[in-house]
């Protein structure tokens, strides 16, 4: 019918990259959110929006508690050091609604509570849903111009709306990636393991490399699991990359792996250039994208994608060789 969406092609046509003025609607579907129906997307957003404002008046005021300060603390020590060159994560009104989100999400999932790094996924969500209200001028750039934007002059009831959507897709999203979070982060250490053993597939020179100094993959990946590559990538570069995440099945834990193995071996050939544990090391932690954009993401999903075609039904590359 004319009202039903179909998930299949949405998820088709926005792998390649959402148009900027569709991405908020289109995130919020296919995170889960939104209905594909679009008669119930309205009574939807209005009952999962006053279902959030009702967890906060239920639990925000227990962050002094005794038994939940320690989280409320992290939380609070955290958020400030959130993408310290965007300066609009430094106004104190974007931090207080970063607070509510991570201790809300921490106290209704006991099973992990908040782990450092998950304050990292709530951003995209919170700049895709800011764009709808702040214009900047060209539609098409991905490019999201938070430089001189004043959140005191949005009305608190579109703040509101922002802080309960990115709730509820950051939710989405943690669902499926739970046992990253959990006691010891087994998900974490097993998705390290599966990246050395790809690498080892693809790239054995590399892997060699990384072995004859001493580079343990948990000393860099760990961070790139974690945090889902947003600490090494440019914003406007992680919000392309979920674009297709979100299209993908399973896209925040199984293709992410096969993204960080293209995102690797992109830099292969630097990687070999040095030659010492120290050098290696540098490199790896600073890789440099900051100049990045679309065409070296797209080239990336496209290597990844190749990847997981060749790898993704052959469980050798899981194991131990």
């Amino acid at each position: 019918s004319q009202n039903n969406l179909d998930l299949g092609d949405l998820r088709k046509l926005s792998w390649s990259g959402i148009p900027k003025q569709v991405r908020p609607t289109c995130w919020k579907i296919l995170s889960g959110y939104l209905p594909a129906s679009l008669d119930r997307r309205q009574p939807t957003l209005e009952r999962k929006r006053k279902e959030y404002f009702s967890f906060i008046d239920q639990y925000f005021d227990t962050r002094h508690q005794e038994i939940h300060q320690d989280t409320f603390r992290q939380i609070h020590i955290d958020i400030p050091r959130m993408n310290p060159l965007i300066p609009i994560f430094q106004q104190p009104v974007v931090q207080e609604l970063f607070e509510r989100i991570l201790y809300i999400w921490a106290i209704r999932h006991p099973a992990s509570g908040y782990v450092q790094g998950i304050n990292d996924l709530v951003t995209p969500f919170f700049v895709v849903f800011l764009s709808q209200y702040i214009d900047n001028g060209d539609k098409y750039s991905q490019d999201i111009e938070l430089d001189n934007c004043d959140l005191t002059q949005l009305p608190k009831e579109r703040l509101e709306t922002i802080e309960a959507d990115s709730f509820w897709c950051m939710s989405k999203l943690l669902d499926g990636i739970q046992d990253n979070y959990t006691f010891a982060q087994p998900g974490i250490q097993k998705k390290v393991n599966e990246l050395k053993n790809l690498i080892k597939r693809i790239d054995v020179d590399l892997h060699n490399h990384l072995e004859r100094q001493n580079v343990e993959f948990l000393q860099f990946s760990f961070r790139w699991m974690n945090n889902l590559l947003t600490r090494e990538l440019p914003l406007r570069c992680t919000i392309r990359l979920w674009d297709t995440y979100l299209c993908e099945p399973d896209g925040f834990a199984s293709f992410h792996l096969y993204v960080c193995a293209a995102f690797l071996s992109r830099f292969s050939a630097d990687l070999k250039r040095e030659k010492d544990f120290q050098g290696l090391m540098l490199l790896l932690q600073n890789l440099p994208t900051h100049h990045w954009g679309n065409e070296e993401i797209g080239l990336m999903l496209a290597e990844a994608y190749k990847l997981k075609y060749m790898f993704a039904d052959a469980p050798s590359h899981v194991k131990k060789r």
